[in-house]
């Protein structure tokens, strides 16, 4: 069964109803579903990625399995992998920025898999939170080098070097981990996971495409071109509460 999720990744903890009261307004839960911990994306333009997996990780607790937290910058540190050679091979016409979708999240797991936290914390530059703006600037710029070298043809080592930075900020990726008694891989360790990337869609509600038909977003932050569907916005909300009913 396909999971739908809106397009702008809506991470909901609960819905809470409001009435004037002559001191102000008084909160009351309408629905609470349970979440995982609050994290914190610091200074780093990732909030893609942190909202999106704290949503898969409120989804593994109501498909029945553990509470879990998922390691955001394994999924980043192989975005950007992903998306610094799409800019090269687009001769440097992309968005090579920081921005990204829910999308990036799932087609990452898809491809790369998913660890704990524990396993890949991802600072490995002198910080106890992300902190981007050096990394980022050193990425872009190394890529820029690559696209404008005149040479006029890639070198062999041009991955490499991309892979060097990567590790070095973000730490080498581990091909096998121990975690709570068991020898996992990445992808096994996803494959473990009550959930399936695949069983995921976008929605969105725009007028300027047809409704009940598929798009591909056309802003910079949808680097990967990924589609989604489209409804009308009274649909998306309806899914939303339908969503919320039924502890999504």
């Amino acid at each position: 069964m396909k999971r739908f999720i809106t397009a702008l990744c809506l991470c909901v903890a609960l819905v809470a109803s409001a009435s004037a009261q002559g001191d102000g307004y008084k909160f009351t839960d309408g629905k609470v579903v349970k979440g995982t911990s609050v994290k914190n994306q610091f200074r780093s333009g990732t909030c893609w990625c942190f909202s999106a997996l704290s949503w898969l990780e409120n989804e593994i607790m109501r498909a029945g399995g553990e509470e879990m937290d998922l390691s955001e910058m394994w999924i980043v540190r192989n975005i950007y992998f992903e998306k610094a050679v799409k800019y090269v091979r687009l001769h440097g016409h992309l968005n090579m920025a920081v921005g990204g979708a829910f999308h990036d999240v799932t087609k990452g797991i898809e491809k790369y898999g998913i660890v704990p936290q524990e396993v890949y914390e991802g600072l490995n530059y002198g910080t106890d939170k992300p902190v981007f703006g050096e990394i980022d600037a050193i990425l872009k710029a190394y890529v820029e080098a690559v696209v404008q070298n005149k040479n006029k043809k890639l070198t062999t080592a041009w991955k490499d070097g991309l892979n060097a930075i990567l590790d070095t900020y973000f730490g080498k990726m581990p091909e096998t981990f121990e975690y709570k008694g068991k020898s996992y891989t990445p992808q096994s360790f996803a494959q473990s996971l009550p959930i399936k990337m695949e069983d995921y869609v976008s929605l969105s509600s725009f007028t300027h495409h047809p409704f009940y038909s598929t798009f591909v977003i056309e802003v910079p932050d949808n680097w990967m071109w990924a589609s989604v569907y489209n409804v009308p916005l009274a649909e998306m909300m309806a899914v939303v509460d339908n969503a919320l009913a039924n502890n999504y």
